[in-house]
């Protein structure tokens, strides 16, 4: 789960994985344009890495420093990247707290990240964090999704998952979501079934949700300008059914010219 996420009621070890990956793992469209930029970016900072369904792709084409704030995440990221001979410098923290001490040519914070962490008291610390920590010439990416999308996708029905994580086997229901007062409210509260030596047995999880605010890149514009950032352009995804109609906000410092 991308850092900062508030959990109403929080899953056990393995199963925070298994929901992480049951909500991200298989989203693949923004993969080619987050490669591009870390093709010429010395140095890259992802913020709510999860188990590394970007971080992996980008660990390769540059010093890749990934961020979450769920340390069985950070844990299994670094896991899969050992076992793919990748370098990954995990960070555990929150955030909309981050203080690294070092400048990030690039900034990406995918997937609707910068919806989940909380209102605009955490998202402007949140674009604060990015601008403390993105270098002069750097650029940052926040991907906004279209909350109705997300809604939409959890509505579609959908084949049980068969999803492994630290040496289970879960099979796994789709996730459920609910509209909430200014956003979508998704959760995993259908328990898994899990498999152990052969035999499937069936458990019940710890309800956990994930809460994504509705917000424009209009909105981002006026919290970005706040905390010492600009927004040149911005391009949505055509993308597939998976992108959940992203629209990639890119950033860059506010120099001094275009404070007066």
């Amino acid at each position: 789960m991308p850092a900062g996420v508030r959990r109403h009621g929080t899953p056990g070890r393995t199963e925070s994985i298994v929901f992480h990956d049951l909500q991200q793992g298989s989203r693949a469209q923004d993969l080619p344009y987050y490669r591009e930029l870390a093709r010429s970016a010395d140095a890259t900072l992802e913020l709510g890495a999860g188990t590394g369904r970007v971080s992996l792709e980008l660990a390769g084409l540059t010093d890749l420093v990934a961020n979450d704030l769920d340390d069985q995440l950070i844990e299994e990221l670094v896991r899969r990247a050992e076992a793919r001979g990748l370098s990954v410098t995990p960070v555990l923290g929150d955030a909309t707290k981050l203080d690294l001490g070092r400048s990030f040519d690039l900034i990406i914070a995918p997937v609707g990240f910068a919806q989940i962490v909380g209102g605009e008291r955490e998202r402007q610390a949140l674009l604060r964090g990015i601008a403390r920590h993105l270098a002069v010439t750097g650029v940052a990416v926040v991907a906004i999704v279209d909350v109705d999308e997300v809604l939409r996708e959890c509505a579609t029905p959908a084949p049980r998952q068969r999803l492994r994580a630290r040496g289970r086997t879960f099979v796994c229901r789709q996730l459920a979501a609910t509209e909430t007062e200014g956003g979508a409210q998704v959760i995993w509260k259908r328990g898994v079934h899990r498999r152990i030596a052969g035999r499937r047995s069936y458990r019940p999880v710890a309800p956990a949700a994930v809460t994504y605010q509705r917000m424009s890149p209009e909105h981002l514009v006026a919290d970005a300008r706040t905390c010492g950032l600009h927004m040149p352009h911005v391009h949505h995804d055509p993308g597939d059914a998976t992108s959940l109609g992203s629209t990639y906000c890119v950033l860059r410092p506010v120099t001094a010219h275009q404070s007066d």
